[in-house]
């Protein structure tokens, strides 16, 4: 408080004559334009972090009115509105940048901050939503095949954090796109440098009325497809979230930018090249391919190598054949560069996809690619298989991420999506990583490896049995990314060592002793769960040690002597526990003791009031048991 008395005097005399130049606006008057103001703002930036026009700041309680004015007026016009009266919390309006505000008057109110946005759970209402098991995993059904919770991208946990920019263009290297199909129109990139049907190249691309891409098979500026391959990777990349319509992509709100070069059998290694230099110069910085074969194509590596210069980031498909990539390359996946991402398929199960290609220095990563709908011709919806599914996934992330920092070069996205993947025992060894990728972790929401939880239900904590009983062990592992693990439980004894695996089983040969039981459990990526409990087991004709209830006479100077019968079997010790009256109520609780064995009295000095004591002994197995509370007026 006299560090910030101290800064009060010396401020003061220019914060009165701040006050009276800026002529402040009326107290309590935070204007209807400053809250547009803000309004415009969150509606322009989707992504906005906190208020750039306010600060909601605390004064000390013994501000005065005049002192709270000044203040306001160092930052801004001196308008507020109150927003906590019980804490007298202001929104202070504020005509420099919010971190500049609170640095400047930090030193004179209790505190100040941003006012921070804050957003309702993203969850889409597209109907088909519960189909997308890839995106949110929670065990459905889906197409006839039950899945594992967790086996997925956190897509939900991503869509907190962003649900995409509508500015971010995304190119489509494919068959064409349905352009008009109705859960992606309103994500179809339209060039900005061109006037449509006016047969001129306006933007001196080489491509005249390029409205909305190229067709480079066809040689014409209409990639609508024909084929449906392109429709369904686009879906999955971005479809319209939130629309009440269908399904929901990676981003809600993107540019699709379609580049058709693939025809009903295929297409030409150069029209591939054409289209990834158009990306190029219109600056994309994120392609999705899922096609390859064929042979090495320098032309295709030195298209892709140069596309570094707009910071492109490649997503390619591994291939659906099975084979190691590191023995026989699949291209263009297989091409060693550095913004080139090569993807793997896996199931909704947290496998790799049995057609999918891997590779453990030429594959990336995997995503899921098993028994995946999306959107298709026809205005319609279909499942499909393959890496091309996979792919997608992958290049809607990037682009998540991409947006989120626009300052980033294509190595950081690149190693954000590696770092952040989450490692799966079905890829390890199988691709760089060993992990799928993780949307949330990517764009910083969490999401990310956790930790296994364990549950041990039977036995019951301190449990106490006789040797030869049968003792069932049962018990549960739960992981967010790996689903159920119970089945690979470990059991150890601190007396026995490992008993048991698994969910349950029975042991009747437990030892003599206090056995502390332990089950853990660790997953694909190394994190351990643990849980433990106490088992008890007596020597069979060994009951609990039980002491004569005591009796307890005052001998005065606020003593209390207790006596006791000694009914135990072979006790070691014994112990004495204590309570004392207060208001009502048995509290202060104290163990007195041990005390040695064969004694059966002891003297204890609480000093004046009512208490209560009760005695155990602990017999040579470790069991006992406590006699009653007996009760003393001193």
């Amino acid at each position: 408080m006299n560090r910030r008395v101290l800064c009060t005097a010396l401020i003061l005399p220019s914060l009165t004559s701040f006050a009276l130049a800026s002529g402040a606006a009326t107290p309590e008057a935070l204007s209807v334009y400053a809250h547009e103001r803000a309004t415009q703002f969150l509606e322009r930036v989707p992504n906005l972090a906190f208020n750039p026009t306010a600060i909601l700041v605390r004064f000390e309680s013994d501000a005065s009115p005049g002192f709270k004015s000044n203040v306001r007026a160092l930052i801004g016009d001196g308008s507020f509105r109150r927003v906590d009266d019980e804490n007298g919390i202001e929104l202070v309006s504020t005509r420099v940048r919010p971190e500049i505000a609170i640095a400047r008057i930090a030193p004179l109110v209790r505190y100040a901050e941003r006012d921070w946005v804050v957003r309702a759970i993203a969850t889409p209402n597209d109907p088909n939503y519960g189909l997308l098991w890839g995106l949110n995993n929670t065990g459905q059904t889906v197409n006839g095949d039950p899945g594992i919770a967790g086996a997925d991208v956190n897509a939900p946990q991503a869509w907190d954090t962003t649900t995409g920019d509508a500015n971010f263009t995304i190119a489509i290297i494919d068959t064409g796109v349905q352009y008009t199909h109705p859960d992606l129109a309103a994500n179809i990139w339209t060039n900005p440098g061109e006037i449509a049907g006016n047969g001129v190249d306006d933007d001196g691309n080489g491509y005249v009325d390029d409205v909305r891409g190229w067709d480079f098979y066809n040689v014409d500026n209409d990639p609508m497809d024909t084929g449906g391959h392109g429709t369904h990777t686009a879906g999955t990349v971005g479809a319209v979230g939130n629309n009440g319509i269908g399904v929901a992509g990676l981003n809600w709100r993107c540019k699709l930018l379609p580049m058709r070069f693939l025809g009903p059998q295929g297409g030409y290694t150069s029209d591939a090249i054409l289209a990834v230099n158009y990306c190029r110069v219109k600056g994309v910085k994120v392609s999705n391919n899922s096609w390859g074969g064929g042979g090495y194509s320098q032309g295709m590596y030195d298209a892709i190598n140069s596309s570094k210069s707009v910071g492109h980031v490649f997503c390619a498909a591994a291939g659906n054949a099975g084979t190691n990539n590191d023995a026989s390359p699949f291209y263009p996946a297989s091409y060693n560069l550095d913004n080139l991402i090569s993807v793997a398929s896996t199931t909704n199960d947290d496998t790799r996809s049995s057609f999918s290609n891997y590779g453990a220095t030429s594959v990336d990563l995997g995503a899921p690619g098993s028994t995946i709908l999306s959107t298709y011709l026809n205005n319609g919806y279909a499942y499909m298989s393959g890496t091309s599914m996979a792919t997608p996934h992958v290049a809607g992330v990037a682009s998540l991420v991409y947006a989120q920092n626009p300052s980033w070069t294509y190595g950081q996205v690149r190693s954000r999506l590696f770092t952040t993947a989450r490692p799966i025992a079905g890829l390890s060894g199988l691709c760089v990583t060993g992990a799928v990728l993780d949307a949330a972790a990517a764009v910083g929401t969490g999401g990310g490896n956790t930790a296994p939880t364990v549950t041990i239900s039977s036995p019951a904590n301190n449990t106490t049995v006789v040797t030869g009983t049968p003792v069932t062990f049962t018990g549960s592992a739960s992981d967010v990314q790996q689903g159920n693990l119970s089945a690979s439980l470990v059991w150890n004894s601190n007396l026995m060592g490992q008993i048991g695996t698994g969910a349950t089983f029975s042991r009747s040969d437990m030892s003599a002793g206090t056995h502390t039981v332990t089950a853990s459990v660790t997953d694909a990526g190394g994190l351990g769960g643990t849980a433990t409990v106490t088992l008890i087991v007596q020597s069979a004709g060994s009951p609990p040690a039980t002491p004569g209830t005591p009796t307890i006479t005052e001998p005065g100077g606020g003593q209390a002597q207790l006596t006791w019968a000694d009914n135990s079997n072979n006790e070691s010790n014994f112990e004495i526990q204590r309570q004392k009256r207060v208001n009502g109520v048995w509290t202060n609780t104290t163990n007195l003791g041990p005390v040695g064995a064969n004694v059966t009295t002891f003297l204890d000095t609480p000093g004046v009031g009512r208490f209560r004591y009760r005695v155990r002994a602990t017999n040579a197995y470790g069991a006992s048991v406590w006699t009653a509370w007996r009760t003393v007026n001193i």
